[in-house]
Formats: C-alpha cells, structure tokens, sequence
C-alpha cells in the first residue's frame, strides 16, 4: 500500500511541476511584459485622417477623403506601371474645379494642378503632369506628354 501512495504523491507531484511549467514561455520570458498591438485607427495624421481606414486629407476640398470612393479613377496605361494600381483625381465639387488634386500610387501626398484652359474640355498642369477633360475622358501625361493614366467619370 505504500508503494501505492508513494506512486500516487510522485504521480501529484509531477502534475504540480508541469502545470508550473507550462506557464513559462521560454528562456527569460519570465520578465518580459507581453507586446503591445498597435491600436487600429491610431495613425491619425495632422489633420485627424487615419491612414489605415484609407483616408487622406484633401486639399481642394479641406477634409478627410477616401480617393476610391470620391475620386475619379484613373487606370495605368504606360506600359511601365504596376496595372493593379490606379490613380484618382479629386475636385472640390461637380462645379468647382479650377485645381485637379492628383493621387498617385506610392506617392505619401497628393499633387494639386491649376486649370490653365476654359474651352470646354478642361486641362490642369503642374510641372510635372497634365490632366485632359475630354467628353469625360480624363487623361493624365507627364510633362513630356507620355500618357501614364486614364479614366472617366462613372
């Protein structure tokens, strides 16, 4: 009987030192406070847009915008350009677009061109692009006139 108990204390005991065990996670583990996750929609830039949400602020319209939903889309046409990633062109509104703001794919900001043409279609500049407005057709260049991007109004 002895040896009964005897198998039965170390049987407990055993129980007792693995449960204490399986607490540890490793070497100097013991320490060391969990990680924190960062906090989803804790990006918040200046102007209170959380990135992450897919907001960017907008110059032209003074406000956090997602350019997918507001924009107008733009599809890759150079033959150099990732064709999985659009660009989008916002205005203030249907009425007012004496500047373009241009979102480029991997750009950290927006770009803003001036309406330099009232002949009906439209055109925007900056030193690096033009935008075309043709019967809805919206073409974008680059300086040297090679065509990166188009779309149109839906």
């Amino acid at each position: 009987m002895q040896s009964t108990l005897s198998i039965a204390f170390k049987s407990l005991l055993l129980c007792f030192l693995l449960a204490g065990c399986a607490g540890s996670s490793g070497e100097g583990s013991q320490n060391t406070p969990p990680e924190e996750a960062p906090a989803v929609g804790g990006d918040a830039d200046e102007h209170g847009c959380k990135a992450s949400a897919g907001y960017h602020w907008s110059v032209v319209r003074n406000e956090c915008i997602r350019a997918f939903e507001v924009g107008i889309r733009l599809a890759p046409q150079a033959e150099e350009l990732d064709k999985t990633l659009s660009a989008f062109v916002v205005f203030k509104s249907d009425e007012e677009d004496l500047q373009a703001e241009l979102y480029l794919p991997g750009q950290p900001r927006s770009m803003l061109l001036d309406r330099v043409a009232d002949d009906g279609a439209g055109t925007w500049k900056n030193g690096a692009f033009i935008l075309t407005q043709w019967r809805g057709m919206y073409t974008l260049n680059d300086a040297n006139d090679k065509t990166l991007y188009q779309g149109n109004k839906e």
